[in-house]
Formats: C-alpha cells, sequence, structure tokens
C-alpha cells in the first residue's frame, strides 16, 4: 500500500506541475485533427491498387491510429508562438515555390529534444523542437523544411510503401511464412520473428532518398531568399559526433554541498562490476531517436557544394533566438514530465551554469527533482527511469550525474532534499512550489 500511496502522490504531482506552466499538449482542436488525419489516411489508401490496398490500408490504419495516440500521449506540443513563427517560414517557401500544392500540409511541433523532422507522405510533417534549438537561423530551419517537403513531392514515402508490400505479398515470402507455420515445435516465435523483419517504418528512408531530397530541396530552397550557405550549413550540424549534446559544465558537486551535510566523493564512485560492458550505449536510446536522424551527411553535403555555387548573405536569427529561448525555459519540464530526470538535471545545472535560467525556476525545478527521485527509489521503480553511465562515452557531465543519481541512497536524498531548501528556504518562503517541496522534506527528516 505504502509503494501504491507514494505513485499516486508522484503521479497527482506531475500533473500539478504540467498544468501550472510551460508548454499545452493538448489541441484545442482535437475533433478537426482527428478528421483531418482520418481524412489523409482514406485519401492515401485509395492511391494503391486493389492488390495492394487491403494490405495497405492495414499499415496506414495502424499508422494514424498510432499517431492519435502519439497526440494524446502528449509527443507533440500546440504553442501559438512557435506555431506563428512555423508559419512564417513556411509562408515564404511557399510563396517562392507557387507550384507546391500545400493547401492539405498539416505541421506539428514534437517535443523531442532530438534534432530531427519528419515526412509522414500524406500532408503531415514534424519539426522537433531539437531542431529549432540547434538551429543558428530562420535560414537553416528552412533549409532542412524544404528537404522534407522534397520527400513528400518525390513521393518516397509511398514508394518504399508500394516496395514492401511487393515484399510482403511476394511468393517467396509466402513460402517462408508457410515453412515457419508448419514447424513441428517453435512455429509462433518463427513467425513472428518473420513478421518483425517486415515491419515497415515510414521514417527510413534510403540513401539515394536523401540524396534526392537534397537535391530537389535545394531547387526549392534556392527560389527564396535565405542564405544559401545555411542549406548545408544545418547538414552539418545534423552529422553529429559523441559530446556535442551533453558538453557544457555543470557545478553538480557545489549545488548539493551543504555546510551541515558535505557533497561526498563516493556519490561519484564508479562501481566496476555494475557498469562492465563491452559495446557502447547510445545515450539518447531511452528518447527513443537517433543523433544521426540523416545517414551519410558528408557525402550529402560534398554532393550539393558540387552541384550548386552557394552564395552567403546575412542570416536572419531574431525571430528564432525567442523560440530557442522558450525552448530553453521549458525543456525541463519536458523532461521532467518524460521522468528523464537524469537529463532533466544535467539542463539544470548546465543552464544555471550559464545564466540562462532565474533562480526561482531553478530551485523550483531541482526540489522537484529531488522529490521525484526519492519516490522513485522508494518505489523501486528508479531503475526504469535513469540510464546507467555509459563508460564508452564522452559525455562527461551526464555521466557524472548519472553516478550521483544512481549512487545516492534514500537516507541520502532525503537529506540533500532537505538541506538545499533550508540554505535556500529565505529567498524562497512566497514561492509555493518551493515550500511544498521543503515541507515534503521537512517530514521526511522528522523520522
Amino acid at each position: 500500500m505504502k509503494k501504491i500511496f507514494y505513485l499516486a502522490i508522484l503521479l497527482h504531482f506531475g500533473m500539478v506541475q504540467s498544468q501550472n506552466k510551460g508548454f499545452t499538449y493538448t489541441p484545442d482542436n482535437m475533433d478537426s485533427l482527428e478528421n483531418y488525419i482520418s481524412n489523409v489516411t482514406g485519401n492515401k489508401i485509395k492511391t494503391f491498387d486493389a492488390a495492394q490496398q487491403k494490405k495497405a490500408k492495414e499499415v496506414l490504419l495502424d499508422r494514424k491510429e498510432s499517431f492519435l495516440k502519439s497526440i494524446k500521449d502528449s509527443t507533440f506540443i500546440f504553442d501559438k508562438k512557435i506555431n506563428k513563427y512555423l508559419q512564417n517560414l513556411l509562408s515564404q517557401i511557399y510563396k517562392s515555390n507557387s507550384q507546391i500544392d500545400h493547401s492539405g500540409f498539416y505541421f506539428f511541433i514534437n517535443k523531442s529534444l532530438i534534432p530531427n523532422a519528419a515526412c509522414y507522405g500524406n500532408g503531415i510533417f514534424t519539426v522537433n523542437l531539437g531542431l529549432l534549438n540547434l538551429a543558428d537561423s530562420d535560414d537553416e530551419i528552412a533549409a532542412v523544411i524544404c528537404h522534407e517537403l522534397s520527400h513528400y513531392i518525390l513521393k518516397h514515402n509511398d514508394r518504399a510503401l508500394k516496395a514492401y508490400l511487393e515484399t510482403f505479398n511476394s511468393k517467396e515470402n509466402k513460402q517462408k511464412i508457410n515453412a515457419a507455420a508448419n514447424l513441428k515445435y517453435g512455429r509462433r516465435a518463427a513467425v513472428a520473428t518473420i513478421m518483425k523483419d517486415l515491419k515497415f517504418n515510414f521514417m527510413d528512408h534510403s540513401r539515394k532518398d536523401e540524396m534526392q531530397a537534397d537535391s530537389l530541396g535545394y531547387v526549392l530552397y534556392n527560389k527564396t531568399a535565405y542564405n544559401k550557405q545555411a542549406y548545408v550549413d544545418i547538414l552539418k550540424k545534423l552529422d553529429f559526433s559523441d559530446g556535442m549534446i551533453f558538453s557544457a559544465p555543470t557545478n553538480l558537486k557545489q549545488t548539493f554541498n551543504f555546510n551541515d551535510y558535505p557533497f561526498k566523493e563516493n556519490w561519484l564512485l564508479q562501481d566496476d562490476k555494475l557498469f562492465d560492458t563491452k559495446e557502447s550505449v547510445n545515450d539518447f536510446e531511452l528518447n527513443k531517436d537517433s543523433l544521426k536522424t540523416h545517414p551519410d551527411i558528408p557525402l550529402r553535403v560534398e554532393s550539393i557544394i558540387k552541384a550548386n555555387k552557394l552564395s552567403s548573405t546575412k542570416s536572419r536569427t531574431e525571430d528564432l533566438a525567442l523560440i530557442k529561448k522558450r525552448i530553453s525555459e521549458n525543456s525541463i519540464e519536458i523532461y521532467l514530465d518524460a521522468s528523464k530526470l537524469d537529463i532533466a538535471l544535467y539542463q539544470l545545472l548546465s543552464l544555471h551554469e550559464k545564466g540562462e535560467i532565474n533562480d526561482a525556476s531553478f530551485n523550483e525545478a531541482v526540489t522537484s527533482l529531488l522529490r521525484k527521485v526519492y519516490l522513485f527509489k522508494e518505489a523501486h521503480v528508479f531503475g526504469k527511469y535513469i540510464g546507467q553511465v555509459n563508460p564508452f562515452s564522452e559525455e562527461k557531465y551526464l555521466n557524472e550525474i548519472r553516478l550521483f543519481l544512481n549512487n545516492i541512497e534514500l537516507k541520502n536524498i532525503r537529506k540533500i532534499g532537505y538541506y538545499y531548501c533550508q540554505k535556500n528556504e529565505t529567498a524562497f518562503k512566497d514561492n509555493t512550489v518551493f515550500q511544498d517541496n521543503f515541507t515534503f522534506f521537512k517530514k521526511l527528516n522528522q523520522n
């Protein structure tokens, strides 16, 4: 009962936090969005011939339900300022490319802080907050949009699905399925393996597709007034290497060092047996996304430079700077809501170190995070949300935070939370969230 009670508190606490501030995750026009998604799905199904339509319908309806679920699961944000910013960019692209019929297009903003964008092939596009955060100008965002529009114009999603259906319905594949189904032992697992291998990924583009989208994308982009050099600049930024994301220093030790409860060096000791792993792990695995969102970027950049004479003009950054500030202010809430406490703490400390978060927001978030860590560990679910240290990663500061969060015990957290609140009590005596967290840690320390 105690475990259930704590989890109930945690869920309620998270809901209150989400309702009080930050991005809106629920659209005002959900009914019209559902109708729109149903219509574009139905229209797409009709484009397949009779031989493929049954399976195409199954795949496309599954994608429709998955997309609707992702909206209801708060995958996307519905923010008027960011939407207006994106619509302004789109209007410039459409104005310069009147041949594009964009009447059925809809751009969703994905809350993921991984830099990426996607075309679904039916008029639906997504742009991640991480892409807006990565780019240094409006021009770079416009370049990525032109690339994704090109995937749609070139019907890459349709062609990929048709090729998949041909493979699925092929005589060879049917023989494989029949052979697996006729096995004396393990036929269910064998059939499941074949079906898993045949699962279709709408976002998986080949090198050829990417090169074609780059080529046409630049044609579209070249018609606009945007800085032409920005087209390759953003591609280069998408070619990530380890260390580029979590490279800003944090001040973990100083933040959690108190006169009456000093920071303990053993909180940062690594247990070699616990963290012994033989291959590199992607720090973003829990985000179900990849840093290298597009393949073969150096080759693609070279191809664009060879085929075009890139001029460089002054880029537009003013509007994007405001958007990036808004993303930065809300990124911590995104990670806290997703219970990515290690990344949330990194983001908090690095922003504070750079002076990009005010003290009230910082202290609210730190105390809320410590409270979540305590409740997760108390309920024995901490390991589901916090990654282990990756010894092969160059993410020094994130690894340090993961060591800290994994090593501290309940007795440590209740003290850290209490002394952190006590240290900042005077400055935030009128902050209700801070005081509520302080009361929580006071009660824990009464025992």
